[in-house]
């Protein structure tokens, strides 16, 4: 073939869906482990956590797409060989009539790690219970925010849900060299403007700590007590005798979802006796 020849060739779709599919797997693949290990989405955007250059909702945004189009680029391959395809089926299928034994075998082994996958039953549930206990590894719980997705709050609906008066927090804001900020901003979009992330921009605007808040959906059952005061700012000598009050015998070390079933209340319920709400 000449080079002539060669700038002349057709297009070849096949080849391309097929290297596109590859391509697209080894994506998926990459973006798959780490959103496994990326931190909660409450801290990620609160911390603006990233892995090489990109940002969590950037990763799960390539993970997305590139699922989507996974699915199209498979639907084309299949398209385009259908005959090989077929060919195979058909072959592939009289000599499954003569492994009966190795078809139940592998049909059973695939139900069997769905039913136990779904029962939260051991080897899976550690592959989940590790893919957790590597989100929460990222950042430590006193860098949470005050409320899940306290970023996307305007201020005035923050300084209700802190406890923090509006106009001490704007104080603090223009004090620091926030100018002209609305009492409708959001944090996320505050921190956008100084080149910030929205943790720090709440460090400025409350100026000193707030009244402890305890929300629900805080992911307080697998937090320690020692890590639960830490993260709603209660000293913990005093949070441990707010529970001794309360007839609770409890150290620093202690999970809040095993006192909780101890107590027969909620991990939210021990929470708020920890905060004395």
């Amino acid at each position: 073939m000449t080079s002539n020849d060669s700038m002349q060739r057709r297009f070849q779709w096949r080849a391309f869906t097929t290297l596109y599919v590859a391509l697209s797997f080894l994506t998926l693949a990459v973006s798959g482990l780490v959103l496994y290990v990326a931190p909660p989405g409450r801290v990620a955007n609160w911390s603006r956590w990233t892995l090489g250059p990109l940002d969590k909702s950037a990763w799960q945004g390539v993970h997305t797409v590139f699922a989507l189009l996974f699915v199209v680029a498979g639907g084309l391959h299949l398209f385009f060989n259908w005959r090989i395809l077929w060919s195979y089926l058909r072959t592939r299928l009289v000599a499954g009539i003569r492994l009966k034994r190795e078809l139940a075998a592998a049909a059973g082994l695939a139900a069997g790690i769905l039913a136990l996958t779904l029962a939260g039953a051991p080897p899976f549930a550690n592959v989940l219970s590790l893919g957790e206990d590597l989100k929460n590894g990222w950042v430590a719980p006193e860098a949470e925010p005050p409320i899940p997705h306290a970023e996307l709050l305007t201020l005035e609906r923050l300084s209700e849900a802190t406890k923090l008066p509006l106009d001490t927090a704007l104080a603090n804001l223009a004090a620091a060299g926030f100018e002209d900020v609305s009492p409708k901003a959001t944090l996320a979009a505050l921190a956008a403007q100084q080149g910030q992330t929205p943790q720090q921009v709440y460090v400025v605007l409350r100026g000193k700590a707030p009244a402890p808040v305890v929300t629900s959906g805080g992911g307080y059952g697998r937090k320690t007590v020692g890590e639960v005061c830490r993260q709603i700012e209660v000293p913990l000598d005093e949070g441990l005798a707010r529970l001794r009050q309360q007839g609770l015998e409890a150290s620093a070390d202690t999970l809040v979802r095993d006192l909780a079933e101890r107590s027969g209340r909620t991990p939210h319920e021990l929470v708020q006796v920890l905060a004395g709400a």
